[in-house]
């Protein structure tokens, strides 16, 4: 209130019969849903019952407007075993591709306007509604855009379905970036505003991106989430209001579903630096056996390039630590496998490098699957008799058939053993699948 406000009498001259000449008058003071103070109002005493009564007429939600906005609605954490359905289709896999370090981006090329981003599965479209969001949009992605906002991707769909049950695709969800923090597990930051300022930014690019589609009926998808508003109040509280996109709405609860979950708590966990192979392989993986309904075989090259977690470049022959590149994937591979998320077929040469670096290190074993650990003791007591340069030479061989370019062309269906082979995945116990070609039965049977 300025100090030129007078609350002790209202602007205009008191009639005789105003409530405002009565000396037990009450003054009223209006004031806004967010608190603003707007005015004041002479009330006699006479009339106050009858204010009361039209008071309480109003409907429920309206005389708890204000404090439901101060008041959230409560989201439980995350138990050990919970599961997030993730969008099972080509269209997410494009979209999940996008936060890879493989992925090119050339800020020297964009304008004003929107902009494409190309993913190893697809194109994406960056558009802005305003010239100010593109040039935001610009910045995101060339400076921010990276593994970390898979985890804030997973949340942000992860609430709205436990608040909406996918009840109907425009239904709205309204919460703070507090709570999506503290429900992806990052309670201890959940106050900081670097990690709600990262959230905000995650489910803003989600709201603007695009996957490009190439069909005479339909030119690119709609976005993954549709923002409605972000607030932000004199606390410094971050508001977000929205719902899913209409295409990976149907995807998690069409008739057709086509979604696979991930136990939420274990790949958030994954460190975004240390183990972003995990994290972008367990998207990646999870996607394409939704896609193979449970079974998909990849060569290794296609692995590496396809999860965004390394240009084809990097993997040519002559390059400096391509190899080493390698080994990270196929360690990654392992854990995915230890934590129940996939299981790897045999494979010749990736058996074969595992257990060559088992007899160089014995400490490797605790980074193998239990399936693994099993084939390759038979390999071992080969190995036992040869020295150190024989074993790394067996192992530069079977890593070099595995990184053959050339020979990984996925498009021919006849391998070549001498060169490579593909590497055969199937959905691991804790991997849930949904993929149905056929749409689901009304009722029980």
């Amino acid at each position: 209130m300025t100090n030129d406000e007078d609350l002790s009498a209202p602007d205009a001259p008191a009639d005789a019969d105003s409530p405002a000449a009565d000396p037990d008058s009450l003054f009223v003071g209006i004031f806004d849903r967010t608190g603003k103070f707007r005015s004041v109002k002479p009330l006699s005493r006479a009339s106050l019952s009858a204010v009361q009564a039209a008071i309480d007429q109003l409907p429920e939600e309206d005389k708890s407007t204000a404090q439901s906005r101060r008041r959230s609605t409560p989201i439980p954490a995350m138990t050990s075993g919970h599961k997030t359905p993730l969008p099972g289709t080509e269209h997410f896999l494009v979209l999940t591709g996008s936060f890879g370090p493989s992925i090119e981006k050339q800020p020297s090329l964009w304008g004003d306007g929107g902009f494409d981003l190309l993913t190893p599965s697809g194109s994406l479209r960056i558009e802005g509604q305003t010239l100010k969001e593109n040039t935001w949009l610009q910045h995101y992605v060339a400076r921010e855009l990276g593994p970390e906002g898979l985890k804030d991707l997973a949340g942000l769909l992860d609430v709205y379905i436990f608040l909406t049950k996918g009840r109907h695709q425009k239904q709205d969800v309204e919460v703070t970036a507090k709570q999506v923090l503290q429900r992806i597990g990052r309670e201890g930051h959940a106050d900081d505003n670097d990690e709600q300022d990262r959230l905000l930014n995650t489910a803003f690019y989600l709201a603007r991106s695009y996957v490009v589609v190439h069909s005479s009926t339909q030119k690119r998808t709609t976005p993954l989430l549709v923002l409605e508003s972000v607030i932000e109040d004199t606390d410094g509280n971050k508001t977000l209001r929205y719902h899913l996109g209409q295409d990976f709405f149907d995807a998690l609860f069409g008739t057709t579903p086509r979604h696979y979950a991930l136990p939420t708590p274990r790949v958030i966990g994954y460190h975004s630096v240390k183990s972003q192979h995990e994290l972008l392989l367990s998207f990646f993986l999870g996607n394409r056996l939704a896609l193979g309904k449970g079974h998909c075989s990849l060569y290794f090259v296609t692995v590496c390039t396809q999860s965004a977690l390394y240009a084809l470049e990097r993997l040519l022959r002559g390059e400096k630590n391509r190899m080493r590149d390698a080994m990270q994937v196929i360690y990654a591979l392992e854990r995915l496998e230890q934590d129940e998320l996939i299981v790897r077929s045999p494979h010749e040469d990736v058996d074969a490098i595992l257990a060559v670096n088992l007899c160089l290190d014995p400490t490797t074993e605790s980074q193998l699957a239990p399936a693994t650990l099993s084939r390759i003791q038979r390999i071992l007591p080969g190995l036992k008799g040869y020295q150190t340069k024989t074993l790394n030479a067996k192992r530069r061989i079977a890593l070099q058939r595995l990184l053959n370019v050339e020979a990984s062309n996925e498009d021919i269906a006849e391998e070549i053993p001498e060169y490579s082979t593909r590497l055969t995945f199937s959905a691991g116990p804790l991997l849930q699948l949904e993929n149905q070609d056929a749409p689901k039965e009304a009722g029980p049977k």
